[in-house]
């Protein structure tokens, strides 16, 4: 990657960005010039290659260090994911935090139930949902963020008894339940009931277990990874198998589900709405005067997340609720480089008192001669006109 000199151009030359560029800024520099050099819209595909690998490395924080500090590109010359560097660390989100999974997933994560007798175990669980809501920027840029989560696993070196030495409850022969007869008046009724010696568990601890301290369970942490790609869609989840909390109930623990949703704290989601298939396109209402709409004018849309000088638009002569496409202004579409959905514009025309007054007045001579002939015809006599009208506000 040279420039026409021959020397060797730096990722941050490629996409004309400086160091100390954030990633999220680096991303939309990328984005605008995807727009220019993609190979669909007649750009040079080696140069867009470069562009490309430039924003792979630039916007994920650690192959960025990694490149900053060694000049190294992971992927290339033998460097991996995993080869070097904290593979935890990079986001900008409000994450990574810690979460007390008992908490988080509910009480299945916390100190077991008292098994009462030998129970036929479930397969697992069923999966636990957290939902994580992010802002209209971070579904167009697409987002990386982890969750560190505390979850207990069963102690291997007692096979999660917590015992280093046991032995067989003399109290009910290892069954975990007592039964018994208690005489009621005339008739004897036959009961059973639970162990209170073993606690269920038809064993009796001699020695605990040093590794777990008798609890049976051992503390880890467990490291959730979400990557959210340009153009996700809200309600997406992603599946993280068996990452929960072991549970004796159970052969495998279960599932955490983390599924995406619009944080309607956003302020951008005031402005923009997401419809059209697959909620690629963005939807927004323009306000105009009564001037604006009937000679047109220039509008900033603020609050794109692509644009953050905002972005202008012509809008020609309108009608209230008149409708417009900006095509390729809208979501990016997933797994398309370069390409967008698209933005409808629709138009809300507000009349102000001073403009009603111009229009009734100057306004109405000035249009009289264009559309006089255009207007509805009278067959009554002036003197049955009704004038005497007053607008009415409801």
């Amino acid at each position: 990657m040279s420039d026409r000199n021959g020397s060797k151009r730096s990722l941050y030359d490629v996409l004309g960005v400086n160091k100390s560029n954030s990633c999220n800024e680096i991303k939309k520099v990328y984005f605008k010039l995807a727009r220019t050099h993609h190979p669909d819209k007649g750009g040079d595909p080696e140069l867009f290659k470069e562009i490309l690998r430039a924003s792979e490395v630039l916007t994920d924080e650690r192959k960025r260090q990694l490149y900053d500090e060694s000049g190294i590109i992971e992927g290339e010359n033998g460097v991996t994911e995993g080869s070097g560097g904290n593979p935890f660390q990079g986001g900008g989100f409000p994450f990574p935090f810690e979460v007390n999974i008992n908490d988080l997933f509910g009480g299945m994560f916390g100190n077991p139930p008292l098994q009462r007798g030998p129970l036929r175990k479930g397969k697992k669980p069923a999966p636990i949902i957290q939902t994580i809501n992010i802002t209209l920027e971070q579904f167009y840029l697409g987002h990386n963020f982890e969750i560190n989560i505390n979850r207990s696993s069963f102690c291997t070196a007692c096979d999660h008894s917590g015992a280093k030495v046991k032995e067989t409850c003399r109290a009910c022969n290892g069954r975990g339940t007592i039964s018994q007869n208690v005489q009621m008046g005339p008739m004897i009724m036959h009961t059973t009931g639970p162990c209170i010696e073993c606690q269920t568990k038809g064993e009796r601890i001699l020695e605990k277990c040093e590794v777990c301290s008798g609890t049976g369970f051992l503390q880890d942490i467990r490291n959730l990874s979400v990557k959210i790609s340009p153009g996700t869609r809200p309600g997406e989840t992603y599946i993280f198998p068996e990452v929960c909390s072991d549970h004796p109930a159970f052969e495998r623990p279960g599932d955490a589900h983390i599924a995406i949703a619009e944080d309607t704290n956003d302020p951008a989601f005031k402005y923009f709405k997401r419809g059209g298939d697959r909620l690629l396109n963005l939807e927004t209402t323009i306000a105009l005067s009564l001037s604006e709409a009937l000679i047109g004018c220039v509008v900033k849309i603020d609050g794109h997340p692509g644009y953050d000088e905002g972005l202008f638009v012509k809008i020609p002569p309108s009608f209230q609720g008149d409708k417009y496409c900006l095509s390729g202004f809208g979501m990016p579409i997933p797994g398309n480089i370069g390409k967008y959905g698209d933005l409808f514009i629709t138009i809300d025309v507000v009349i102000s008192p001073m403009e009603r007054t111009l229009f009734t007045t100057k306004g109405s001579e000035v249009l009289t001669p264009i559309f006089e002939d255009k207007i509805r015809a009278f067959t009554c006599s002036k003197e049955s006109i009704q004038t005497d009208l007053f607008l009415h506000k409801v």
